[in-house]
Parts: structure tokens; C-alpha cells; sequence
């Protein structure tokens, strides 16, 4: 009885205690309604709030170990307008290593994700019958960016735009009997896009395994009832980090603009080229499009399956490394191939530090055809430093831009290089979408890697080397893409409109977030 009582009085005491708290809330909320402004009060912790943040930020971006020219823009956007500076760094400027997705992740790591290829330090293969300088950028490449270089056992044929890309893509296809693995920036619901989409679902209702990954926001304009129609025809799609709400949310910023087809493991493509008509001359466009794709057959193509289940696995945190998707290949051509990859996962600017190297160990001649040229400023001291030293440096731009803010971007860099000698073309024809680097004739990077500071550290990229094969054809196409251009006079050039040079100068202060 006693207990129970006791029991009793102590749950009064608490309801009343309850009780008392709640009209001395009441009792404090009217003291203060009666003798303060609200609006006074609430103006006040926002504004504290928005103080204290901005501070936070600013640390925050001062103490990082960026350099300081890709810090300033954002402390520019900060200074000038904080409100919107805050927005787009909350969206745009946060680390993707600290984000949830990649933590939670930690095959992406290093090369954690590579089971069919040698490691840097496992015998490097000799490659000195190709020369020391070569020899070096191959072994530098496999260190840097882990994917081994692969020695007479690949064959590569260079594709000069869609017109020759896509009948061979095609071909690939049709030709499939186990599996395709297919992953763009974007794949395009438009006539092109949907020919090359539908051949996949067929290839999966005869029971090919078929694996496909687009971007979400490079292909956010294709039709969800195309894409409805590929997941039920047994193809198993990802999306690449869909976007739900884009402020305030970094997935938005690091996207995926790698270009990889693997057929049965011994066939594979990647380049420059997304699925879409514009990249095909045959098909009426707004202007002549060129870029470049190339084929790869042989063991290399091991490099182009591990790197697309990498992607595969942080899409859907499932690892895939069974030997069905790596068989043995048995073709012999003589010649270098190495596939580089880079992206915001990685500990450095792999394709970004790799170029800096071939750049600066050139002897004789840097040849360079970019569609966007917003660089950081080790790759335009590396250039300058090159030209500075006698060797001669030939840029490609295109003479229509397609993105008309980072045309503006590339004409700043363009004053930059013309006062170092560096000779700069026009392409007349139309856009160059092709990212080809060429080293002395001898030594060559095709891929999606473009000479700006995005590629270089913000989105995932794919290039692949190439010594012994492929580089004539590359130079044959980039000399025969100098008669469709016009190269750039400095005199010309220094004489262009103030207001157009101011223009292009205040933007190019914003090249590392571009």
C-alpha cells in the first residue's frame, strides 16, 4: 500500500511539475511578445546564424590545401554576394572524399578495385625497345593511375566522328553472345539514341547480360518512357547519382563523363563521343561536329571492364570482379596501350598530373585538340614553360562553341598562349569535341579528359594511352583538321574590342569552378 502510494504521489508531482513548466513557457512566450519585437528577435539569430556560417565557410575554404587560384573565385563569390556565394558552395564547392556515398565505399579507394591486372610494383614489364622516354610515361602511368600498360597484345583502331563510330558500335553489338557492358554521359532518346538503345534490349531478350550506366544529369533530357522500356527488356540500367533536390547538394557538381563500351571482354570502345545525333555527320545538325573514338581489341580492354565496375559498384555498392567478364584474349599487334583514369575519388589529378609530365618532357612538338580550354594554372605553366623552352605547340578550338560562357573562358587562355608562341587554330568546320594530346609524334592521349579544371579534378574521366599504334592516325586527322581551320593571328588578335577582352578576363577568374 505504501509502495503504491508512493508510486501515486510521484506521478502527481511530475504532471504537476509538467504542468507549472508549461505556464511559465506560456508566461515567458507573452513577456517577451509584450516587450520585444518578434521580427527584431527572429532578424536577429538569422543574421547570426548567416554571420557565423559565412565565417565557417570562408575558414573553411582558406585552410583548405587547394591552391589559391582555385580558392579565390569562390572567396570572390563570398566577399561580392555572400548569399548566393554560400548557395553555390554548399552545391558545387564541398570535397566528394567527405561526402557519405564515398565513404561508405572503400573499394574506390586507390586501386582496391583492379583483381585482373598487375600492380605498379609487380615487375614492371619492360618496355625500353620503344625508348626511355616512353618507357618512363608508361611506367609513371601505371603508378599514378594503377591500370598496367599492355605490351603487342591490343589492337586499336582510330574513328573519326559518328559516321564511322556508330556502324562499328553497332556491328559490336550484334556480334555479342555473353555479355555488354555500356555506360555514357549521355545517351540521347533522339534518332541515334534510341537505334543503338533498342539494339541493346534485343541483345538481352536473347539472354546477352547486358549492364548499362548513364549520368543523370548529362542525360536528364532522355525519355523516361525509353528508359522504362530498358529496365523491362531485361537490361539492367543505373543511373549515375540521381539528383532529387540540386541546391545544397554536391551530387550535382561530380558527375560521370566517361565513355566506355566492353563486348565480351575482348572488344571495347571509349573516346570522346556520347550517344547522340549531333555526333554523327550523317544526320542533319546545327553545325559539323567532330570527335574522335577509338576501338580497342585485346587485353586492355581488362582495364575498360574493371573501371566501369567501379562505377557499377558505387551506383549500386554491389563488387563485381568474376573472371566471366575477363577472358583470356589472344590477339597480338604490335604497340603501348594503357587506359588512365582520374575523378574526384582519386588521392591526385591522375590524368591531369600525367599530362603535366608528358607536357613538360616534350622534346620537339605538343600537339592539342580541345573543345574547352579552361586550364588550372599547372597545366598553363606547363605549356608556357614548354613553349618557353623551343618546343612547338599546336592548339585546336573550335571556331562555333557550343557553351557560350566557356568559350569565353578558352578566348581568355587563348591571349595567354598566343604571347608565348604557342599557335592557335580556329576550327572554321564547325566544333571539335575530340580531347587528343601528342607528344612528339610518338606518344598520344585520346579519351573524355578535356583541358579544363573540371576534368582535371571534378568529374570522372577515362583516357587511354597509345605508343607504337594509333598515333599516325592521329596525326594524319589533326593535320588534315588544321586545313579546315584558321590559325589565330596575335596582332589580330590584341586588337579585339576592350569590352569583349574585359569580358573575357573577368571570366576567366572563375576557370577553376567553370
Amino acid at each position: 500500500m505504501e509502495r503504491n502510494l508512493r508510486k501515486n504521489l510521484m506521478v502527481v508531482l511530475i504532471i504537476s511539475m509538467a504542468i507549472l513548466f508549461r505556464f511559465a513557457l506560456e508566461f515567458i512566450f507573452n513577456m517577451v511578445w509584450d516587450f520585444f519585437d518578434i521580427r527584431t528577435i527572429s532578424g536577429l539569430f538569422f543574421r547570426t546564424f548567416f554571420v557565423v556560417l559565412f565565417v565557417i565557410i570562408w575558414l573553411g575554404i582558406t585552410l583548405r590545401s587547394d591552391s589559391p587560384h582555385t580558392k579565390l573565385p569562390w572567396l570572390l563569390i563570398l566577399t561580392f554576394e555572400p548569399i548566393l556565394g554560400i548557395t553555390l558552395f554548399l552545391t558545387f564547392g564541398r570535397s566528394f572524399q567527405r561526402s557519405y556515398r564515398y565513404r561508405k565505399r572503400p573499394l574506390m579507394t586507390g586501386s582496391n578495385y583492379i583483381t585482373h591486372e598487375k600492380r605498379p610494383h609487380d615487375n614492371d614489364e619492360d618496355l625500353s625497345e620503344y625508348g626511355e622516354f616512353i618507357e618512363n610515361i608508361f611506367h609513371s602511368a601505371h603508378h599514378i593511375s594503377h591500370h598496367q600498360p599492355f605490351k603487342d597484345n591490343t589492337k586499336v583502331e582510330v574513328l573519326r566522328n559518328g559516321e564511322m563510330f556508330y556502324p562499328k558500335l553497332k556491328d559490336s553489338i550484334r556480334e555479342a553472345k555473353q555479355f555488354i557492358l555500356f555506360e555514357f554521359f549521355i545517351v540521347r532518346s533522339d534518332e541515334r539514341g534510341k537505334e543503338i538503345v533498342e539494339l541493346l534490349m534485343e541483345k538481352a531478350k536473347e539472354g546477352v547480360k547486358v549492364k548499362m550506366i548513364i549520368d543523370a544529369l548529362g542525360s536528364a533530357r532522355t525519355s523516361r518512357r525509353l528508359l522504362k522500356k530498358v529496365r523491362q527488356s531485361g537490361v539492367e540500367l543505373v543511373v549515375n547519382d540521381k539528383i532529387y533536390f540540386p541546391l545544397f547538394n554536391t551530387r550535382i557538381n561530380y558527375r560521370n563523363h566517361r565513355k566506355i563500351v566492353v563486348i565480351d571482354g575482348h572488344t571495347g570502345y571509349t573516346g570522346g563521343m556520347n550517344i547522340a545525333n549531333e555526333y554523327d555527320n550523317s544526320i542533319v545538325y546545327n553545325y559539323y561536329f567532330r570527335d574522335t573514338q577509338i576501338k580497342l581489341e585485346g587485353e586492355a580492354v581488362k582495364s575498360l571492364t574493371a573501371l566501369f565496375f567501379k562505377d557499377y559498384y558505387y551506383n549500386t555498392n554491389r563488387f563485381i570482379d568474376d573472371d566471366f567478364y575477363y577472358p583470356k584474349t589472344t590477339i597480338q599487334s604490335k604497340g603501348l596501350t594503357q587506359i588512365i583514369q582520374s575523378g574526384p575519388d582519386s588521392k591526385s589529378a591522375y590524368i591531369r598530373n600525367l599530362y603535366l609530365k608528358m607536357i613538360l618532357n616534350a622534346k620537339h612538338s605538343i600537339k592539342i585538340m580541345t573543345p574547352y580550354m579552361a586550364m588550372d594554372q599547372e597545366t598553363l605553366t606547363a605549356i608556357k614553360t614548354a613553349a618557353q623552352s623551343g618546343v612547338e605547340i599546336e592548339i585546336i578550338v573550335p571556331g562555333i562553341p557550343d557553351k557560350y560562357i566557356v568559350y569565353k573562358v578558352t578566348k581568355a587562355f587563348i591571349s595567354t598562349l598566343l604571347g608565348e608562341s604557342v599557335k592557335i587554330y580556329n576550327f572554321d568546320a564547325g566544333f571539335c569535341h575530340a580531347k587528343i594530346l601528342i607528344i612528339d609524334d610518338v606518344l598520344a592521349s585520346v579519351g573524355s579528359y578535356n583541358l579544363d579544371n573540371r576534368s582535371a579534378i571534378i568529374d570522372f574521366e577515362v583516357t587511354t594511352l597509345l605508343a607504337g599504334h594509333g598515333v599516325e592516325t592521329l596525326l594524319d586527322q589533326f593535320e588534315a583538321d588544321k586545313e579546315w581551320s584558321t590559325q589565330i593571328d596575335a596582332d589580330q588578335w590584341a586588337r579585339r574590342p576592350y569590352f569583349t577582352r574585359f569580358l573575357e578576363g573577368i571570366m576567366s577568374i572563375f576557370a577553376p569552378i567553370i
